[in-house]
Order: structure tokens, then C-alpha cells, then sequence
């Protein structure tokens, strides 16, 4: 695939709704596979009690239960994906969902938290990402953005298929072709989302690597191979205010 085929791809709101990706089994709850980020968030959000939170980008649904556990007041979920909404609806009932993408979101409230996870790689202009992110919150809520970690994506691993293209920006596009399916996304350098953060008026709290967990290691001992390396990075940003 050409670089400009891939960035359409990983670009294209329905990608998640492709035949060919078996992304709700990959995706869902139980996947060892999405425990790495509910232990990065679970510390770094906190206590949720009385808070409004909107997951962008939620997928299956799965972090409704963390949020619930730590005592949201409501949770809204963002996604683009029909397959995705679909599934969310049938097992998490209470969690208020809206089947679009960010940039043609209207949520019609300000929430207290942000959460995206694995979604910002999807997003074609990084700063437009974080300026409509910027204007779902109340002054003084926080964002907490999982992206991908570039080094850890470009590395041969666990029989993967990795086609990838460096962008004029020096970002890559890349194509990962997983036992359930091909995903593709726009992995960028960390610095590039410091810097389109800060344009946008967020202030940046902290930045947490991500390292692979127990829970992968039980699934696939390979994984012990990167156990010093970073896959994404978890940065933690708050908008200005009360």
C-alpha cells in the first residue's frame, strides 16, 4: 500500500466496521489486550465521584467499568464505529453513547474528564483533535490521552505484518496485520502531541510510559522480550481554570 492509502485508512471513521477485522473479540472486556490501559488510567484518574466523563473513541465500551468503579457521576462514549456502538449498547445499557466522530461530535454538555485511548491515531489533524477536545471540557477538567509509543509500532514483533511510511511531518503510517485483522494508524512522535497540546491551551501534567504488563505476559511469554521498552505513553493535561 501507497503512504497516502494507509493514512486514508487509518483516517476513515469506518475502519472499525471493516469484515475483515474481528475487532469486538480484540476489543471487549475480557481482552488481555485492554487491561494495560485500565492499570495506567486507574491511579491517574482517581476518584471520579460526582464527575462527567466522555471516553473518545470507546470502542467495545470497555472502560465503562472502570469509570463506574470509581464513582462517575455520568459517562458518556464517543464512537465513529457502528459495529462498535452496537456492542457497547448490548453490554454496558447505562453508558450514554454517540455514534460519531470527533471532529463532527455535538455533545451538547461540558464534561469534567476526557479519556481517549488508541484513538488520537485516527485523528488526521492532531491540533484540531486536541481544540475539540479542549472545548468539551469545563475549565479545570483534565484529559487523559493514551497514544502509541513510535519506537515500540516500527519494531518487528510477535510475528506481525508491519508495513510502514514515514510522513514530511515525521510521523509514520503504519499498517499492523493482527491474527483477527489489519489496523492501520498515524503514529506520531511524542513531542508532536506536547506541542499541538500546548497550542491548543492545554497545560501538560505529566507524561507516564506505558510498559507491557503481567497480563500479556500470561497470554504471549514474548512479550517478556520488551518488557524495559515503552508501547504508548499516557499524558495527562488539564484546561485552564477554576
Amino acid at each position: 500500500m501507497t503512504r497516502d492509502e494507509i493514512f486514508a485508512r487509518a483516517t476513515d471513521s469506518t475502519q472499525y466496521d471493516s469484515s475483515t477485522l474481528d475487532w469486538p473479540s480484540e476489543g471487549s472486556l475480557p481482552s488481555p489486550a485492554m487491561q494495560p490501559f485500565r492499570r495506567s488510567l486507574r491511579p491517574e484518574l482517581g476518584d471520579l465521584s460526582g464527575k462527567s466523563v466522555i471516553d473518545i473513541g470507546c470502542g467495545t465500551g470497555h472502560l465503562y467499568t472502570l469509570f463506574e468503579e470509581l464513582g462517575a457521576r455520568t459517562v458518556t462514549g464517543l464512537e465513529p464505529s457502528a459495529r462498535n456502538v452496537a456492542q457497547a449498547r448490548r453490554e454496558f445499557p447505562k453508558l450514554a453513547l454517540l455514534h460519531s466522530s470527533l471532529a463532527d461530535a455535538r455533545p451538547g454538555a461540558e464534561f469534567d474528564v476526557a479519556v481517549a485511548v488508541m484513538s488520537f491515531e485516527h485523528q488526521p489533524d492532531l491540533r484540531d483533535a486536541f481544540r475539540r477536545v479542549f472545548g468539551m471540557l469545563r475549565p479545570g477538567g483534565a484529559f487523559h490521552l493514551i497514544f502509541g509509543d513510535m519506537a515500540f509500532h516500527l519494531t518487528p514483533r510477535l510475528g506481525l505484518r508491519l508495513e510502514s511510511h514515514e510522513m514530511p511531518d515525521g510521523s509514520i503510517v503504519i499498517a499492523t496485520g493482527y491474527p483477527y485483522g489489519t489496523i492501520h494508524d498515524v503514529i506520531r512522535p511524542r513531542e508532536h502531541y506536547e506541542r499541538a497540546a500546548r497550542l491548543e491551551g492545554f497545560e501538560i501534567v505529566r507524561c507516564v510510559e506505558m510498559l507491557p504488563t503481567p497480563e500479556l505476559f500470561d497470554v504471549d511469554p514474548r512479550w517478556r522480550d520488551f518488557a524495559s521498552r515503552p508501547m504508548a505513553h499516557l499524558m495527562v493535561m488539564r484546561k485552564p481554570g477554576r
